[in-house]
């Protein structure tokens, strides 16, 4: 599908991310979303809560967290579930794995859920704005997003995403009024990144005229 470019660009002062439209802002995602890993585990404990755990599974399958999965159960701490329970308009994405293409991978929580809280291995991310979450969602699923995580995302047998990495991700930030033209939903994947793009010269080496499409 080929969409209609914009009157203008301007260049986005981020060598892999190239022109982006003239009226968007570029910004990194530490100023437009707050994010915090999870520690809650699979384990229950007595005295804790009971609680539905949103694992690393109910993230890398499915591309929106819903009220009608089969969520595992679990318990945790008042505040655990204060800090780590789940609402709409999050961004659940996967953190560290044993393979580097399976990092940053994103679910969308499309609708206020029952007691859910998210599980270890995982990252929520809270848009500051909630007109900017559905957009958020996307800008995570991009190949400019994945190839930055994949490349940041140090490790021998596991690899993971630290702070800095999530945090200082550069996102072009469109204005509100586009983000509402964003579709509801989408089954397009985006590529699997492989082990030989790994090498950043390689990886960071994006068309500008990505930026446009």
């Amino acid at each position: 599908m080929k969409y209609k470019p914009y009157p203008e660009y301007k260049d986005s002062g981020v060598e892999w991310l190239g022109e982006v439209p003239a009226h968007w802002e570029v910004r990194r995602l530490k100023f437009v979303a707050r994010y915090q890993n999870s520690n809650v585990d699979k384990k229950s404990h007595e005295g804790q809560k009971n609680v539905r755990l949103c694992n690393y599974t109910d993230v890398y399958y499915n591309e929106k967290i819903a009220n009608n999965m089969d969520f595992m159960v679990a318990t945790a701490t008042d505040v655990e579930i204060k800090s780590m329970s789940l609402k709409e308009g999050d961004v659940v994405i996967t953190k560290d794995s044993e393979d580097p293409t399976d990092i940053g991978v994103p679910a969308l929580v499309s609708e206020a859920l029952d007691n859910v809280v998210c599980g270890y291995h995982l990252t929520v991310l809270r848009a500051k704005n909630q007109n900017a979450a559905r957009y958020l969602h996307r800008a995570i699923q991009s190949h400019p997003t994945r190839a930055h995580f994949f490349v940041e995302s140090p490790g021998v047998t596991r690899f993971g995403l630290n702070q800095d990495a999530i945090g200082g991700l550069v996102m072009p930030v469109p204005p509100i009024v586009e983000r509402k033209k964003l579709p509801p939903s989408s089954t397009r994947k985006p590529p699997k990144l492989t082990n030989s793009s790994r090498r950043k010269p390689a990886l960071l080496n994006c068309s500008r005229r990505s930026a446009r499409r």
